[in-house]
This record gives structure tokens, sequence and C-alpha cells, in this order.
């Protein structure tokens, strides 16, 4: 017989192609590990190992396996834990990873291995039962890795029964997982952190979402995809402020590039009361060409500079807008908008205007403002016949009805 256990990381692990390398970086207090009986092999055995080596150093992995076959299940049963990880060790070289997963599931079943290496084989076929998408399996067998290892736990390993346990979507167990991985890491990678920001997606967590995109965005600040999905998470939070913030910030920065995003910020803008900056986001947006000065984008610029009580800016926006657009709409909000300010004649210009134009969405609304601005030049035979026109329309009928009496009876 010959003692082996001195070449037992040589010859075994020498065609690891794949797998995770065992470190030994430091162990738990488990104790020392008693010597195990029947840790010997037969000179047949050895041979029949090395042989196999050889041939898989040659890429021979077909020959390999037929000798290694013929001797799985004889011998010892240290005999057969070593046969049998050599045997997975050359399923693997030729991808043959379910085959491989019997080969290792088998040397494991032994009990007869060093611990080390009983360890670094669990770890291994937890992450090949993943591989071959035997997600129950492998989370039973990574799971029983990281609470029984003496050896240091690689936080990869944690990553992998992460993966497996989102895999099933029992995405609440997979979370602590990433956080040891993490915890454990002198380098967090990218895609740790992503899959945290996917696993809190699941679970509509927009707190932890938005905490791994800050990471993200630390590691990566000039990734724009990690700005827009801040601000996103932040707005479906209910933290419309704190969103507005990053997507303005991502904007001076030169992220916002595409008309959708620009569009998003600008409604932003506007729903937290802040017409002035929507109007310069979406001024400067059109002078760069970044958005189309099309009928659209400048009708919603016109509603900020309204807002904002930019009365030019709105008045040169609506003139554009008008003679462009093939309805009377903007002529009716120049002509609103005159008569807010009292400039009765340019308003009554502008309204009637909108009139002949037609194509208005609600007549009612401009024959109203009509007799509005009559009235404030004092012509009341002007504003009696623009209300008997509003009459006749269902938005305007009642008002119209009640300042026509209040006319005849000269009480306005």
């Amino acid at each position: 017989m010959i003692k082996f256990r001195q070449n037992f990381i040589s010859v075994l692990l020498v065609l690891g192609v794949g797998l995770t390398p065992y470190v030994a970086l430091a162990a738990a207090d488990c104790g020392k590990e008693e010597q195990k009986e029947g840790t010997e092999m037969s000179e047949d055995t050895f041979s029949t190992v090395q042989t196999a080596t050889e041939l898989l150093g040659k890429q021979k992995y077909d020959e390999a396996i037929e000798k290694l076959s013929k001797i799985a299940d004889k011998g010892s049963a240290y005999e057969k834990a070593l046969v049998n990880y050599n045997l997975g060790l050359a399923y693997s070289s030729k991808q043959d990873f379910k085959s491989a997963v019997k080969a290792f599931a088998a040397a494991l079943t032994t009990d007869s291995l060093p611990r080390a290496n009983r360890e670094q084989l669990r770890y291994n076929l937890g992450q090949l039962y993943i591989v071959t998408q035997q997600f129950d399996e492998g989370i039973k067998t990574l799971e029983t890795y990281v609470s029984t290892a003496c050896g240091t736990i690689p936080p990869e390993a944690h990553i992998f029964l992460a993966n497996a346990l989102s895999e099933k979507k029992r995405y609440a167990e997979a979370l602590p997982q990433i956080d040891l991985a993490i915890s454990k890491s002198k380098e967090i990678k990218e895609q740790w952190l992503q899959m945290k920001l996917a696993i809190a997606y699941e679970l509509k967590d927009y707190k932890g979402a938005a905490e791994s995109l800050v990471q993200l965005i630390v590691k990566f600040p000039q990734k724009p995809d990690y700005w827009r999905q801040l601000s996103s998470v932040l707005y479906e939070g209910k933290s419309e402020p704190e969103s507005l913030a990053v997507l303005a910030l991502a904007e001076r920065q030169g992220f916002l590039q595409k008309p959708a995003e620009i569009k998003n910020l600008f409604s932003i803008y506007m729903m937290l009361e802040s017409p002035n900056k929507a109007g310069l986001l979406l001024e400067t947006a059109m002078a760069k060409s970044t958005m189309p000065a099309n009928e659209e984008n400048l009708s919603s610029l016109s509603d900020a500079w309204i807002n904002a009580r930019e009365a030019d800016k709105a008045e040169a926006t609506l003139k554009q807008l008008a003679a462009m657009s093939d309805k009377g709409d903007y002529y009716y909000k120049l002509g609103a908008m005159y008569g807010d300010n009292e400039r009765w004649q340019d308003s009554k210009g502008m309204l009637t205007k909108a009139l002949q134009k037609g194509g208005l969405k609600r007549a009612g609304d401009v024959w109203m403002r009509l007799a509005v601005a009559n009235y404030g030049m004092k012509d009341n035979n002007g504003a009696v016949e623009a209300l008997q026109k509003a009459t006749t329309f269902d938005e305007s009928r009642a008002q119209a009805n009640e300042w026509l009496k209040a006319l005849n009876a000269k009480q306005i």
C-alpha cells in the first residue's frame, strides 16, 4: 500500500479547471482533525489515478473517464472518494457538469476525505448544482458548507447561495448572503450590488434599492443608468424632492440626453411647482437640439412660462405655437393671458383669431373670455353678444346666463 496523504492535493486538484480553488486562509475553532483510518491506496488505484491525470493533461477526457469509471466503485471508501473526485474533475474538464455532479456527490458521500478537501468539494459541488440548475440541491449543499466549514468561507460562496435562493424566489433569504459577501470582501464587485438591487426591486424595497444605487454611484459615478434608476426609485418611494435633486444633478453632468429623460425631469419640476426651472430646462434642451421644437414640446414650454409668470417668454412661445398649429387654442391662451393683464384690446384680438381659426377644445370658454374683454373696453353690447354665444355651449352656459342677468340688471 502506498501512503498517499502527502500527494493528495497535487494529484487531485491539478485538474480543477473551472472550479474554485481551495484557499486555506484561516480555520474556525473546529479543533484538530483526527487522522482517519484507511487513508491508503493500492498501487493499482494510484497508478490509474496518475494515468488519468496525464490523459487529462493531454485533453484526452474520454480515455481518462473510461479508466476512472472502471474502478469508481472498487476498493476502500477512501479510494472510492478519491477516484470519484478525480472522475468529477474529468467530467468538468469536458464541460459535462451533470456527470461531474454525480461523481463529486459520490466522493462526498463516503466522508473519508480530509476535512479541508471535503469542505472544498462541498463548495464546488454546490456551485455545480447551481450551474446545472439543480437549485434546491445547490442551496442545501451550500447552506451546509457555509454553516459547517472550518476554513474561511470566501465571499463568492455567499453570492452563489444568494443566486440560487433568488432563482427560487427566496429573496428575503438571499439578501443576508449578499450582505455577508460584501462584509467579507475588500473590493465589492459591481455584480453583487446589481444583484442586491434586483432583489430590492423584487421586494419593492425602495429604500434598500436606493441604498444599493448610492453604493453603485459612489463606485461608478460615470454610469448614467444608476443616476436615472436612483431618481426613479426615490420617486416610487414618494421622495419626490430627492428624486428631483438626483435628476437635476445628473442633468448638470450631462447624463440626461434622451428626450424622455428631459421630459421626466420637466414633469417633476412642474409637479413640485418649479415652473421656471422646468422652462429653462426645456428651452435649453431645444436650443441644443436635444429636444425637438415641435408643437408638443413648445406647448409644455408655454405652460411652464405661464405658471412662472414669465409673460414675455410665454407670449413669444404661444405666438410661435399659434403660427404652426391648425387650431385656435393657442390664440385663446394668448387672449386669456392678455386678459389677465387687462390688455383688453390685445385680448380681444387674440380671442377673435382663436374663434376664426376654430378647432377649439372649449369654444364656450373663448366666448366667455371675449365677453370679459368687451366689458373691460366698456363695450356692453359686445359683451352681451359674446355671452349669448357662450350660452350655446355646455361648459359655459350656466355662468353666461348669470352674467347676462347681472348685465341686464346693471349689477356689474
